[in-house]
């Protein structure tokens, strides 16, 4: 049965769920921006697509995210610019090293391609990295990075390709429903009648869901990253990527410059009724604090770098990342409402896993056997919450304080 489908948010997850109903050839699909496609926090994103997660039910979304870049190359017949470089998890103790241990099993479980290899042989990988206290690490071999603002436009490229209809600078002010049914988005352009809304909007999400009384558990917390000048005799684009769990810390390379991230110890929220309609300017860092995090937090991860004194800092990145206080994602159908679906929630894989987001999406839309589970990302796994409730945003902050993963 031909299903109407409006899809409210045009980042790497909603510009996905748009591929993957379109391409299913039966639902007039519309995908909405406010702006335009890839220009709110996918624009900030850090982009590593890493396989491994302590989370084993994350990895099959990784995984169909891999798929659907190398299907959409050739759909497009032209490259996404993925670098497959890999990445090397990093031990410096003895609790790392079983922590990552323990991970390459979990990676032997779902077949990724893997070794564990010593501190020299990392060295001679990444030049710039002292592996005087290094114990060794696993290279994910799999890994990858790119450009999240490519991976979107390609996603909505070839979304419009089969059929869907991408509208840019429409912005959604109400979620329309009767009945406890679905029944269109009021826009600043007009209305749009629909049978299914994809809540896609990342850290805005809520604002609109609360509307029809459906609290989705995540909170807007901030992400920050920062970028070297260019170093072409420490660093190239082929490099792989770093997780460095001893310093709550990960890299990838930026061309002949370094990105890195050091995790907040005490990470910052903000009520999603605080957020600008446009993310362009917004930053939720000052320079003070930013060289705070740097100098005060970052001391571990300066021992792995023994330029660092010395290195210029080209940028620092802030956006806003979704995250749960479990640290997992949010995927599923409004249980109170007919027709609402939530994609959003990604607690800082949003990139990562985009495909299995759009996959899982279509499936569920259109009564289709998942190609994965899904029930540790239930919408009502935490009971009921106020997604604008301080002590709540505290909490998905301080999973995002916790991580130690990619």
């Amino acid at each position: 049965m031909s299903k109407r489908v409006v899809i409210i948010g045009g980042g790497t997850i909603g510009t996905a769920v748009a591929y993957y109903i379109s391409k299913l050839g039966d639902a007039d699909v519309t995908l909405l921006d406010r702006n335009f496609i890839g220009s709110g926090n996918t624009a900030a994103a850090a982009s590593l697509i890493t396989l491994a997660r302590s989370k084993k039910s994350i990895i099959p979304l990784v995984k169909e995210t891999i798929a659907a870049i190398e299907t959409i190359e050739e759909v497009l017949n032209e490259p996404s610019g993925i670098m497959k470089v890999g990445s090397i998890h990093i031990a410096a103790s003895e609790s790392s090293e079983k922590s990552i241990r323990e991970l390459m099993q979990i990676a032997d479980e779902f077949e990724l391609d893997q070794e564990w290899i010593s501190a020299e042989e990392i060295k001679e990988k990444l030049p710039w990295l002292n592996v005087e206290s290094v114990r060794g690490g696993a290279f994910m071999k799999d890994d990858c990075y790119m450009e999240s603002t490519v991976l979107a436009n390609n996603f909505a490229k070839a979304a419009k390709l089969s059929g869907a209809n991408i509208k840019q600078y429409t912005n959604v002010v109400e979620i329309l429903s009767e009945n406890k049914k679905i029944t269109g988005v009021k826009t600043n352009n007009g209305i749009i009648h629909c049978d299914v809304i994809v809540d896609a909007a990342g850290a805005w999400s809520n604002l609109l869901s609360m509307q029809v009384n459906v609290a989705i558990p995540m909170a807007p917390v901030r992400s920050v990253y920062w970028i070297t000048g260019h170093r072409p005799d420490l660093f190239h684009a082929n490099q792989p990527m770093v997780i460095l769990p001893d310093a709550s810390a990960y890299c990838r390379p930026e061309g002949e410059s370094l990105l890195f991230g050091i995790r907040d110890k005490a990470a910052v929220h903000i009520s999603p009724k605080e957020l600008p309609e446009n993310m362009h300017g917004f930053k939720m860092i000052s320079e003070e604090e930013s060289w705070d995090i740097l100098m005060s937090q970052g001391g571990m991860f300066q021992e792995f770098f023994p330029e660092f004194p010395d290195m210029e800092i080209a940028h620092c990145i802030s956006g806003i990342s979704t995250y749960t206080p479990d640290g997992s994602l949010t995927i599923g159908e409004a249980k109170s409402i007919e027709g609402l679906y939530i994609a959003t929630g990604c607690s800082g894989a949003g990139v990562a896993t985009s495909g299995g987001y759009g996959r899982i999406m279509a499936e569920l839309i259109y009564d289709i056997p998942l190609f994965t589970e899904i029930d540790s990302f239930r919408l009502d796994r935490f009971g009921g919450i106020d997604p604008f409730e301080y002590g709540f945003r505290q909490s998905c902050a301080d999973a995002r304080s916790k991580k130690k993963e990619g």
